[in-house]
């Protein structure tokens, strides 16, 4: 387990980061003195994959840890998923980091600036720059999880065109 930190815990699954997410953060920042962004850029990953977690256990997985590294995190889980589960638990962590813009976006424009260059950063990163994340994460390629997560429309869509046949019984 060399490197990793434990920096908290869900129940009894532990939440680590790997020395590696400050190098991450750096670049992030655009290899900039921003303790801000650089803060902002752990958050939004750490939300990111607790988003992922949320998921786990709505389904019913077991969920074995959280991790943030230098180029994101992952949340490991075991267990038996559908498709359908396997789309939901990748949309979760875009989901989660929609939920951060929601405050985060409203925070930037309000109280940003009365923090100074430190908050800016933060919000910026917690706002703006989580889209800009979002956005990579969900290209269609493997391991990103818009490889999963665009799979959602289709697999919504025949279990509609399944409930809709003759003689399907729910």
């Amino acid at each position: 387990m060399a490197g990793w930190l434990p920096i908290g815990r869900i129940g009894d699954v532990p939440i680590r980061i790997h020395f590696s997410a400050f190098l991450g953060a750096l670049f992030f920042s655009g290899f900039r003195f921003a303790p801000g962004a650089w803060l902002g850029f752990l958050v939004v990953i750490l939300v990111h994959e607790l988003g992922h977690a949320l998921i786990v256990k709505k389904t019913r997985k077991e969920l074995l840890g959280v991790d943030i590294h230098a180029i994101g995190g992952e949340c490991r889980w075991a267990g038996r998923a559908t498709p359908l589960e396997r789309a939901l638990i990748a949309w979760g962590g875009v989901w989660a980091q929609l939920a951060l813009l929601v405050i985060a976006l409203p925070l930037y424009y309000l109280v940003a600036a009365r923090l100074g260059s430190f908050g800016i950063q933060f919000f910026y990163a917690l706002s703006f720059q989580s889209l800009i994340l979002a956005a990579i994460n969900l290209l269609p390629i493997p391991p990103l999880d818009g490889a999963e997560a665009w799979k959602l429309p289709g697999l919504l869509f025949e279990r509609y065109k399944k409930r809709r046949s003759p003689g399907f019984r729910a």
